[in-house]
């Protein structure tokens, strides 16, 4: 299993397509939106453990990301430590296990 620290940008607009992952998310701030309405766009960010081949986790993130946020762009993909969490600023992460409900579940993701 890996852990990864993820974060990417979405409006997060349901009438845009944008639905619940079966993962926790948070947002971190917001960012003006390219084009011409009047929605920002998120700065969202998550914990997820991915199982099976290594070679595999980056795409099935991205993969997992862009069904339920259409829009999104990609900010970062990290690998962490098995028992890494993401701290204070992200309230509700202690006392879940890596299998619980931060876990992406797709493919060779758990």
């Amino acid at each position: 299993m890996q852990r990864y620290w993820i974060s990417w940008y979405s409006g997060n607009y349901a009438d845009e397509g944008c639905t619940k992952p079966p993962f926790q998310f948070w947002c971190s701030g917001t960012r003006e939106r390219n084009g011409n309405d009047d929605r920002d766009e998120q700065i969202l960010c998550a914990v997820v453990d991915c199982i099976g081949h290594p070679d595999d986790h980056v795409g099935d993130i991205r993969q997992t990301l862009k069904e339920h946020f259409p829009d999104f762009t990609e900010r970062f993909i990290t690998p962490k430590e098995k028992d890494w969490t993401p701290g204070d600023r992200f309230p509700g992460f202690e006392g879940k296990t890596s299998l619980g409900s931060f876990t992406l579940r797709t493919k060779g993701i758990v």
